[in-house]
C-alpha cells in the first residue's frame, strides 16, 4: 500500500470519528452557537491529522517526501471531483432548507455535514482508485 493510499486511510477515519462527534453533539445542542460546536471539532481535526500524518511520514520518510507521480495526481484530481458534487448538493439543500425555513444556524449546520462528508467521499474515493489503478 502506498504512502498517499495509507494516508486516505487515515484521514478518512479520522473526518469519520469527528464527523460522527460533530453530528452527534449538532444535534444535542442545536440551539447553541455555532462557533461553540464547531471549535473543538476543527482543533480536533487539526490535532488527528497532524499526529497521523507525523507517524505515517516517520513510518516510512522516503515515501512521504517524494512528490505525487501522474498516476496519483490523476486520482487525486478525480477523487476531489467527484467530492464536489457531494459539496455541492449540501450547499444546494442547505441554501433550499434557508429558503423555506429562514434558519441560518440549521444551514450552517447542514452544510459544514455535506463538507465532512465531501471529504469522506474524497478520501473514499482515492482509495477506491487506488485500489483500482485508475
Amino acid at each position: 500500500m502506498s504512502f498517499r493510499e495509507k494516508s486516505a486511510w487515515a484521514m478518512a477515519l479520522v473526518m469519520l470519528v469527528t464527523g460522527a462527534l460533530y453530528v452527534m453533539l449538532a444535534t444535542a445542542y442545536p440551539g447553541a452557537p455555532a462557533i461553540g460546536v464547531v471549535m473543538p471539532i476543527v482543533l480536533l481535526v487539526i490535532i488527528l491529522s497532524i499526529v497521523v500524518q507525523t507517524v505515517l511520514a516517520l513510518s516510512s520518510p522516503r515515501e512521504a517526501s517524494a512528490p505525487a507521480d501522474e498516476r496519483e495526481r490523476r486520482i487525486s484530481d478525480k477523487a476531489g471531483h467527484f467530492a464536489s458534487y457531494v459539496l455541492a448538493t449540501g450547499v444546494v439543500v442547505g441554501l433550499g432548507q434557508f429558503m423555506i425555513t429562514q434558519d441560518g444556524s440549521k444551514m450552517f449546520h447542514i452544510i459544514l455535514t455535506c463538507l465532512i462528508l465531501s471529504h469522506i467521499a474524497e478520501y473514499g474515493a482515492q482509495i477506491l482508485f487506488f485500489r483500482r489503478s485508475v
